[in-house]
């Protein structure tokens, strides 16, 4: 997209600045303010925009997860992805400006509305002449029609193309994310653009499940890279870490069949990820910044987990409580059993600890908290991934020797 600023950024952080009570973050706010401000870009808008103003955001965000002020932290990450161009300006105002979000629902709403109609309308004209066609015959059919679509051009010169008012491409933002949750594809999806004669075919011949096996492979180590590009980057904030974790179950391991829609249980909590074991009961997986620079400390001659790690964990332990106290009424209206459910806290690298201490320390007291837990496991994003790893490595060796 490019880089970005305007009108709604610097409202957002003038609003960003009256939060905060940290003297640096202010200082940070400020010198991006008057970095926008400045007067006219190399193209004579209105707003600077650029690395700097960037790296202003970033440094605010630093400065405010340093003071323990998270929501603030968030806000400027969040900001300094829109100003980045990794972000478009609709889903900035739908998280930040009051009233954004429903107006964005109801145009994707609509929108979806409207293709389901149509739709269903062009399926009826494809019966009427083939009364006798099956699913796949007329999915088939809709996904020739979908990829015809896309050389279709209304334009006003000799070349086509379309015109988009100012503000569009933002608005299609909402469709593509549409597609991601619906289709987003399960393992080996990559043959489900064969037709189904080709399918069957291709599972026919010698050696298919290898390909498949290989083919998820690769989107898992793909998935594995995005992950912890994310997760060693300081100024990433809880949203985008889920954003990268969610519908990765596997990262979590072989116990659990799927990630549940569902994220609020109960009246007084919503979780980040919640898992479904094989037999019906709930994981949660409770997510914080990988950014923690008080994750362990040493007041004697151990190491010990910081008060962040402690805070997080009791967290996860009144989300286990609230389960426990409405077992019934969520087992009979979702069908969900939670009595006695488990919880897995994700929180801090041990690239960001100040002062330094070695992995294996950092590992040594992590593994001395978990000791004294019960329904409760605190790992570090480089427990997860490390396992990750060697899942991947294992299923690799499979795959060669198979």
């Amino acid at each position: 997209m490019g880089y970005r600023s305007g009108f709604t950024l610097v409202r957002l952080l003038e609003d960003t600045r009256e939060m905060t009570r940290s003297a640096e973050v202010r200082d940070c706010v400020d010198a991006a303010l008057r970095f926008i401000n400045s007067g006219t870009d190399s193209r004579g808008r209105g707003y600077q925009r650029g690395k700097d103003l960037v790296n202003h955001l970033k440094r605010g965000s630093l400065a405010a997860s340093g003071a323990g002020e998270d929501k603030v932290s968030d806000r400027l990450a969040d900001f300094a992805e829109y100003a980045a161009g990794d972000i478009p300006l609709t889903l900035l105002e739908t998280w930040y400006v009051p009233g954004a979000q429903h107006w964005g629902e109801n145009l994707a709403r609509l929108t979806l509305e409207q293709g389901l109609r149509r739709a269903v309308e062009l399926l009826g004209e494809f019966l009427k002449d083939r009364p006798d066609a099956t699913a796949a015959q007329a999915r088939q059919w809709l996904r020739r029609l979908t990829s015809s679509m896309e050389r279709w051009t209304i334009g006003e010169d000799r070349l086509g193309g379309v015109g988009l008012p100012r503000g569009s491409a933002d608005h299609l933002v909402w469709l593509s994310r549409i597609q991601l949750v619906l289709t987003d594809p399960p393992a080996g999806a990559e043959l489900s653009d064969l037709s189904p004669e080709a399918l069957e075919e291709i599972a026919g011949m010698p050696g298919s499940e290898v390909v498949a096996r290989a083919i998820q492979w690769r989107r898992r180590r793909t998935a594995l890279d995005r992950l912890r590009a994310v997760v060693e980057d300081p100024g990433s904030s809880e949203r985008r870490i889920h954003e990268e974790l969610k519908e990765q179950t596997w990262i979590f391991g072989g116990r659990y069949v799927e990630e549940l829609d569902r994220r609020r249980f109960t009246t007084t909590d919503e979780v980040d990820i919640p898992l479904l074991r094989g037999d019906g009961s709930l994981h949660v997986v409770e997510l914080k910044r990988a950014f923690v620079p008080r994750l362990v400390e040493k007041p004697r001659s151990h190491c010990s987990v910081g008060a962040d790690v402690h805070e997080a964990m009791t967290q996860a332990a009144n989300y286990l409580r609230s389960l426990d106290e409405q077992r019934a009424t969520i087992l009979a209206e979702h069908g969900i059993e939670t009595r006695r459910a488990f919880a897995t806290v994700l929180i801090g690298h041990p690239a960001f600890v100040t002062p330094a201490f070695e992995p294996a320390e950092v590992a040594a007291a992590f593994r001395s908290y978990n000791a004294v837990l019960s329904r409760i496991e605190v790992l570090t994003y480089q427990d997860l991934i490390d396992a990750a790893e060697r899942t991947l490595a294992l299923d690799q060796d499979d795959i060669v020797a198979g």
